[in-house]
């Protein structure tokens, strides 16, 4: 891994598997430490508008997520995060996480878990525990202060810290302001997104003490304009803005 990280978010999928393979590919290529891949909720209430595009674009599309999974798993050998929202599994899911297990997925981030099952979240950060599967957490700045610093210590890999409401849509108060108030509460490897919308943001995100950036809107948005050669290309630049610092 990079002493900076970079954490590449794509759609299961997207925009079809053949591009979607291919992306991820050569996300892992250009230096991405970790793959964020989304798997498509029932109803994505904390995701902005083109993730959600991306979601009902490949909804009916993909009949087996298990085995475009699988595929991700043969072609990179980066640690994949599954992030998926724990109401859709909730009902199955030692199910869920013994698939993702079986296929090799490193780990699984609920975007929802902090939020939506606050009051017995660890009862579930156990159960992905106990399936060998690692936990990334998600937390943003409506958690409380004592739990983003509870919960930076057991989660896995780094402690995903979401600085917008949802994807995609900024808000007033500056990324810098966000993450040099946070750092000082976090023990772990921070990693900054949801809604890093330019170059500024992620170099403030840096400047203010950040391990590395997620980042996938602008991704699939550069996919839907200019093709997956464009948006690759995006992928080299950040890396390139990651290891000036």
């Amino acid at each position: 891994m990079h002493n900076k990280l970079l954490v590449i978010y794509m759609t299961l999928g997207y925009p079809d598997v053949k591009t979607f393979i291919e992306f991820i590919k050569g996300a892992a290529n250009y230096g991405a430490d970790v793959l964020e891949i989304g798997i498509p909720p029932k109803y994505a209430k904390y995701d902005g508008p083109v993730i959600r595009k991306s979601y009902d674009a490949v909804k009916f599309k993909i009949k087996d997520i298990w085995n475009v999974l699988n595929e991700v798993k043969k072609n990179v050998n980066i640690p994949i995060v599954a992030l998926t929202y724990l109401e859709d599994w909730i009902s199955e899911l030692d199910l869920f996480l013994s698939k993702l297990e079986s296929i090799g997925v490193d780990g699984v981030l609920f975007p929802d878990l902090l939020i939506d099952y606050i009051d017995n979240f660890d009862e579930y950060i156990k159960a992905v525990k106990n399936r060998g599967l690692k936990n990334v957490i998600f937390t943003s700045p409506s958690v409380p202060d004592s739990l983003i610093q509870k919960v930076s210590k057991i989660s896995d890999i780094f402690l995903y810290y979401g600085v917008r409401p949802t994807t995609g849509i900024p808000i007033p108060v500056s990324v810098k302001q966000l993450i040099t108030r946070v750092r000082n509460l976090v023990e772990n490897k921070l990693v900054v997104g949801f809604g890093l919308s330019d170059e500024k943001d992620l170099r403030d995100a840096l400047y203010a003490g950040a391990d590395g950036i997620a980042i996938g809107t602008l991704f699939i948005e550069e996919i839907e304009k200019n093709g997956i050669n464009k948006s690759l290309e995006l992928v080299k630049k950040f890396r390139g803005i990651l290891d000036e610092f």
